[in-house]
């Protein structure tokens, strides 16, 4: 099943220069920069059918469009749903909901860098947070229980890893809240 993004907040949150690296890094070629602000990439199939792309220079009023017609033309061409190509492009989610269990607990007093698997976009992943006093104890119990945990924050992409930025909201899930 392929899954399309519709959410134009989505595609606000994808910095034009990380779709650039990605068009580079798959065999996408530069032929065009159209007014200074869309570059324009071509890139051929197996039969000669050439696909295009427009990619924003800077995220501006329109960036969000382009990105999203990149998407669909990604998808196409990479045979991969929007949802696999958004959890190779993501850099920045503000204020998202991580939900997943604690893996490691780095240090023995508070605050303390949690290693927490949890899911970004449909991808577990490993996401790196801090956390201090009463959260702190809950990531204790929630690791030593084995038991899943929710939060809020500011997810960030740095160098392959995320971390999860002003971590709020810390609590215990039961299995059932974590299946719906």
């Amino acid at each position: 099943m392929k899954v399309t993004v519709k959410d134009k907040e989505v595609f606000q949150t994808i910095d034009p220069n990380v779709l650039a690296e990605h068009l580079e890094t798959n065999g996408w070629q530069k032929v065009a920069l159209v007014y200074e602000n869309t570059w324009i990439w071509h890139k051929k199939n197996d039969v000669g059918q050439i696909f295009e792309i427009k990619q924003p220079v800077r995220q501006e009023f329109d960036a969000p469009q382009l990105i999203a017609e990149a998407f669909k033309t990604l998808e196409v061409v990479e045979n991969r749903s929007q949802l696999d190509i958004l959890s190779d492009l993501i850099t920045a989610l503000p204020n998202v909901a991580i939900s997943g269990w604690i893996n490691k607990v780095h240090g023995a007093e508070s605050p303390a860098k949690i290693t927490l698997m949890g899911f970004v976009v449909g991808k577990l992943r490993k996401i790196s947070l801090e956390l201090s006093g009463y959260d702190y104890q809950l990531a204790l119990k929630a690791y030593e229980a084995r038991s899943p945990v929710t939060c809020f924050g500011d997810l960030i992409k740095e160098n392959d890893c995320f971390v999860l930025n002003n971590p709020r909201d810390f609590a215990l899930l039961t299995e059932a809240e974590l299946i719906s």
